[in-house]
């Protein structure tokens, strides 16, 4: 899978209205990255430059002082007039460098030479430092989530180091101490303690031996440990982390949609502004035109919407780093604001609020069937499933029935045939749905049907998973409204609900009917985020506003299904994720309003003609830098192990 950078689409609609929005692009054309030489170049231009302009203005008003003035115009704005020309043939010629250029070209014609130099350098050591801390947000980021492996070692006749994409399943793979493993598998061979950080956003290290899981993208700590492989490198833990950040800038958030469109009309709105400026108060009669093409050139420097287009995408980028560092993988920007304005969680009990492990607690025959027989019969068929239910009745049974055409039926349970007979394990409403009557039995309950006739009843146990009533309560005060959907019984339903503490809960609930509830839910309540984790849940996975699941146990389609994935089984994290969604959406606004408030403030202060042409500088590049800088406040801080 080929590597794709970061990218920002309000960025390159503003004509790549700067140096640093390329940055955040992670595009690398014209000296965006300031490694060793690259930095002590311009450090060197800068440094150069600001002699020539303080001797210069030292010794104004002589020629001495003029040529030196011109010179560091000279040495610190070539690039950035080269810049302008080079995108004037390439249709940018609204950007940035372009009103940069413009507007010195002015103060140089007015006879203005140290302030043209002065805005030059003041710019050049601006951009510079915003560079510099978009670079670092970018490193940051791709730190954050880049956990692809490089190589895997697979054990074909000796050892062989091979791209991970060509190793497939049921192949062994060896890992040694300090590398990253490249694909889920199952320990073979060896002991040693992993680090998933990366996935998980957990700094505790998981300890690996014969028989444990082995997730990709975690780090083997200490020995070296032989994995049989269980998936593709396309269908990896890692792999789909990686694509789901990757395509996570496709889906933009409505207010860097909003940006985008502004910036389409904003610059060309500045253009005949400033022209206005310039000469409409001349030709009434107002001043000296002079006095008035000063002040449109100021206009034209202030107005550039740099600050505002790189900022709002910056910001969205800074907080899916944080998300990801606490194990919170977001497939979009636009999800994360969604998250921020939930107004109701609608959650699935088994596996979800629930640990999902069951153990068989009652068994109830009918009709002359013993205990033994029925659970046999039934584990037979559920042996096939994925469901935990069925894996707790697989557990308990000692028999060992083969089952033949066992079919999982979403929502109801199984169906397939043991020893000759037709046998149905499931829900009531299955046994209805195929003419079979059944007796009156609480909780959790696997009703079991041979040859059409009812034979009895399975009840099995599950628990609340430790902190889910904490987290309910916590996304109650941050949303207003928690629900269960559940195809359980009523029973077993209102035991869950009563322990986690949500508002309301709906049983005996088929997918279809999941999906049904939630539309009810979002139409009452507003934005509604759903959290399950099974196959029966991917519909109303992807029809909620938003779909949450648990990667690491969820199921494929609910993987697939879900805008949002917690990397580890901690509910906890949602609380969470609503604050640092709502966080980033705060400080994405602010930093619009910062944009605008400093550059209407200093462009009332151009047209009284109080600003000088720095003021207007620090208005642009300024007012960029400091939204880069209150962006980065979202990056996740990093903890000592």
């Amino acid at each position: 899978m080929e590597k794709k950078a970061l990218h920002s689409d309000a960025c390159c609609s503003a004509n790549d209205c700067c140096k640093a929005c390329a940055i955040a692009n992670g595009e690398h054309d014209h000296a965006c990255e300031h490694g060793g030489s690259e930095l002590k170049k311009e450090l060197a231009t800068l440094a150069g430059g600001a002699v020539l302009f303080a001797i210069g203005l030292f010794l104004e008003g002589t020629a001495a002082g003029f040529v030196l003035l011109l010179l560091a115009y000279a040495l610190l704005g070539v690039q950035v007039v080269f810049r302008a020309v080079k995108g004037l043939f390439s249709g940018n010629f609204l950007d940035e460098n372009m009103l940069m250029s413009v507007a010195t070209f002015g103060a140089l014609a007015l006879g203005d030479t140290a302030e043209a130099a002065g805005v030059m350098l003041f710019y050049r050591v601006g951009e510079l430092l915003q560079e510099l801390a978009v670079d670092r947000s970018r490193r940051s980021i791709q730190a954050a989530i880049d956990m692809r492996p490089e190589k895997a070692r697979v054990l074909r006749d000796g050892e062989t180091e091979v791209e991970p994409e060509l190793v497939e399943a049921g192949e062994r793979i060896l890992v040694k101490p300090g590398e990253r493993i490249p694909l889920d598998g199952i320990v073979e061979s060896g002991e040693s303690y992993a680090d998933h950080s990366a996935i998980t956003g957990e700094s505790a290290p998981v300890f690996l031996e014969v028989g444990s899981t082995a997730v990709s993208g975690g780090i083997n700590k200490s020995g070296a440990l032989t994995i049989r492989v269980t998936e593709r490198y396309e269908r990896s833990t890692v792999s789909r982390i990686m694509e789901a950040v990757e395509d996570a800038e496709k889906n933009k958030p409505k207010l860097q949609g909003f940006i985008t469109r502004f910036s389409h009309v904003y610059t060309p709105a500045v253009i005949v502004l400033a022209a206005l400026v310039a000469f409409l108060p001349p030709v009434l009669g107002m001043g000296e035109l002079s006095v008035w093409v000063h002040k449109a050139l100021l206009f034209l420097v202030i107005s550039c919407p740099c600050a505002l287009v790189l900022s709002v995408p910056l910001t969205f980028f800074a907080g899916l780093a944080n998300a990801s560092a606490r194990g919170v993988l977001f497939k979009g920007a636009n999800i994360l604001e969604t998250i921020a304005r939930a107004k109701a969680f609608a959650f699935d009990k088994t596996g979800t609020l629930t640990k999902g492990v069951f153990r068989v607690t009652k068994i109830e025959p009918a009709n002359g069937w013993s205990e033994k027989d029925i659970l046999a019969y039934a584990a037979a068929l559920e042996r096939m499933s994925t469901h935990p239910v069925g894996r707790a009745l697989a557990e308990a049974d000692g028999a060992g029935y083969a089952a033949e055409g066992a079919e999982e039926l979403a929502g109801r349970g199984m169906r397939g045939t043991v020893n000759g007979k037709a046998v149905l394990a499931g829900n009531a409403k299955l046994m209805e749905l195929n003419g079979v009557a059944v007796t009156g039995a609480r909780g959790t309950v696997v009703y079991v049907a041979i040859d059409g006739a009812y034979t009895g009843a399975v009840t099995v146990g599950d628990e609340l998973k430790p902190g889910a009533a904490q987290a309910v309560k916590a996304l109650k005060d941050r949303a207003g409204y928690v629900a269960m959907l559940t195809g359980d019984n009523e029973a077993a339903a209102h035991e869950t609900a009563n322990a986690a503490g949500v508002d309301e809960v709906y049983f005996s609930l088929l997918p279809e009917d999941k999906l049904t509830v939630m539309r009810r839910i979002r139409e009452k309540r507003g934005t509604t985020v759903f959290v399950g984790d099974g196959i029966n849940d991917a519909p109303v996975l992807a029809g909620a506003d938003a779909g949450c699941t648990i990667g690491l146990t969820s199921t494929d389609a609910a993987v697939e299904a879900a805008d949002l994935v917690l990397m580890r089984d901690d509910l906890s994290l949602l609380p969470q994720t609503v604050e640092l969604s709502r966080r980033t959406l705060f400080t994405a606004k602010l930093n619009v309003a910062l944009a605008l408030f400093i550059k209407a403030a200093v462009m009332v202060l151009g047209l009284l003609g109080y600003a000088k042409m720095w003021m207007a500088v620090f208005a642009d590049v300024g007012a960029a830098l400091l939204c880069v800088l209150v962006a980065l406040t979202l990056m996740p801080v990093r903890k000592k192990r």
